[in-house]
């Protein structure tokens, strides 16, 4: 196996770290579907990421990481992480140029640079960890409103799925109702209604806003 990994096979291992972590499998045609790149493409980039040992495929089954390449992909992965957290909560980056910029910049930052930016989030004080009484969506009973503050999900697609919502920081929400069980939880945004897991509504950081 080749030490260094080109940007789009580090893409394609993040991008089936990220699936499994959700779906617990990752299929060529979510892979295909997630990085919107044809399905042959995507074939042949696994067969190449096969022969160096960071994946393993039954004929026409998922796709499952190696141990090692888990350990590539997470490695990706806790670079655009520390890469997005320093753009958002340092540079004041909007939450969706933060995540695109930090896809590009994963592939070329130096261990040094990652190393430091790391080392000044650790010292801020609501850095890379959430207040002891900070509230999430999911906190907000019926009939309340809140503003969103951040998002605190650390899985991009979660993100995206989020911010395409509208649920952008400094946006106001009301919570309506929550299904029987809890979960799902229906919100007014901007005149929409809009339902979201409870997970999706935890990942959100707000605050309260009293009438």
């Amino acid at each position: 196996m080749e030490d260094k990994l080109t940007p789009s096979q580090e893409d394609y291992l993040e991008v089936i770290l990220q699936l499994s972590q959700e779906d617990g499998k990752a299929t060529v045609s979510d892979i295909a579907r997630q990085m919107n790149i044809a399905k042959p493409s995507v074939n042949q980039a696994i067969s190449t990421l096969h022969r160096e040992g960071l994946v393993t495929q039954e004929r026409y089954g998922p796709v499952y990481l190696t141990e090692t390449g888990r350990i590539k992909a997470q490695e990706v992965w806790k670079r655009h992480q520390i890469i997005n957290d320093f753009l958002q909560e340092i540079l004041n980056v909007s939450p969706a140029v933060a995540d695109q910029d930090a896809c590009l910049m994963e592939h070329v930052i130096s261990a040094e640079t990652l190393e430091k930016m790391n080392c000044f989030l650790a010292a801020q004080p609501s850095a890379n960890q959430m207040p002891a009484r900070s509230l999430t969506l999911a906190d907000i009973h019926p009939g309340q409103k809140a503003r969103i503050i951040k998002h605190s999900a650390g899985n991009s697609h979660l993100k995206k799925r989020l911010l395409e919502m509208g649920l952008v920081p400094d946006t106001v929400v009301m919570v309506e109702r929550f299904a029987p069980l809890g979960d799902p939880i229906e919100i007014l945004i901007k005149s929409y209604h809009v339902s979201l897991r409870k997970e999706e509504a935890a990942s959100l950081l707000v605050e309260l806003i009293q009438d």
